[in-house]
């Protein structure tokens, strides 16, 4: 299976206080590592609606019913919505109705709606397009071995057919492989290209957050070594280096300058502003790339980050995220 995903894209503040660091070192795993993701939320994601044409006129429930692109369909009659196949199935159980009582979700908050059914040539039409799961590739950021969690992205996935962020019923990281790069440039931003095997899950996705995620893994990827983690105040500007991918699966270093930090006392996705200098990437991609999301940050041999976005107009540059914030919501999920 070949895929392309564009992802342009506190807790307790452990060891930030007034400019000292608390508290005793912590030791993660930077990762480096692109994986397939899998998220199936609990129902079917409404990605969009159409007109069907009916003798009285034409219907769309997004007009007519009040089902929105981003719903969560989770109940039809009274029947429990799990996937695509439980939804053919509750036709069968309403053949003679015309319309059907729906139970969705909408920004976390549960919705009951009427949909219309409508026949033409033996089959029932909705005028709903709905899927089951969301696939897409990001970054390993690191594996907190004490606790068996992992973190990656450094940012949220979202449907791209409404902008909501996807919230996790069930979910797998999978052995990927990179298989093209797709170059960025200013004002047009690049991606990686890669392909993965749902045959091969690397471990489970408990939660999308805001800031990444997070989730157990089943083992942790030879070779690798442990590094300090890095708290925020301990951060310099110059030069420090990302773990990432390029090709196949090899997790290689790069270099890159940290341009501009933010001092900050909750969690966000844009803290450490860089630029990449090393010129065999930038032959390569261009510059940061859709697919880099949660590639490790390393900075005077400490874990300190993960990258987040790309600067769209200057796409040398980009954003990461403090590993702590990361961390510290590894463990809120895991607890």
């Amino acid at each position: 299976m070949k895929l392309k995903m564009l992802f342009l894209s506190l807790l307790s503040i452990i060891g930030f206080k007034q400019g000292i660091v608390v508290g005793n070192a912590i030791n993660l795993v930077p990762g480096g590592e692109t994986v397939g993701i899998e998220i199936r939320p609990d129902g079917l994601i409404i990605s969009g609606t159409y007109d069907v044409k009916t003798p009285n006129g034409t219907y769309n429930p997004s007009k007519d019913s009040d089902i929105k692109r981003g719903d969560i369909l989770y109940e039809v009659e009274n029947i429990k919505i799990s996937g695509l196949e439980d939804f053919s199935v509750v036709f069968n159980n309403v053949i003679n109705n015309d319309e059907v009582d729906v139970k969705l979700k909408r920004n976390k908050t549960s919705i009951k709606r009427k949909l219309r059914l409508i026949k033409e040539n033996n089959r029932y039409k909705t005028g709903l397009y709905i899927k089951e799961r969301i696939l897409g590739i990001g970054t390993v950021s690191f594996y907190d071995t004490e606790n068996n969690v992992y973190g990656a992205l450094g940012h949220a996935i979202v449907d791209n057919d409404s902008g909501n962020v996807v919230e996790v019923k069930e979910g797998s990281i999978y052995k990927s492989s990179i298989t093209g790069i797709n170059k960025s440039k200013d004002g047009d931003p690049g991606e990686k290209v890669a392909s993965f095997s749902q045959d091969c899950p690397l471990g489970t996705i408990l939660e999308n957050t805001s800031i990444g995620i997070y989730g157990t893994y089943n083992e942790l990827p030879k070779g690798l070594k442990p590094l300090e983690m890095a708290y925020a105040n301990e951060l310099e500007l110059g030069p420090a280096k990302i773990y990432t991918v390029i090709k196949g699966n090899k997790v290689e270093e790069f270099s890159i300058n940290i341009t501009a930090l933010k001092k900050q006392d909750l969690s966000d996705i844009k803290g450490i502003t860089f630029k990449v200098d090393d010129e065999r990437l930038l032959n390569v991609t261009g510059g940061v790339v859709a697919g880099m999301s949660g590639s490790p940050i390393i900075q005077n041999n400490k874990l300190v980050g993960a990258v987040t976005h790309v600067l769209v107009d200057k796409v040398e540059y980009g954003y990461g995220i403090y590993v702590e914030w990361m961390y510290n919501e590894a463990l809120r999920i895991i607890k």
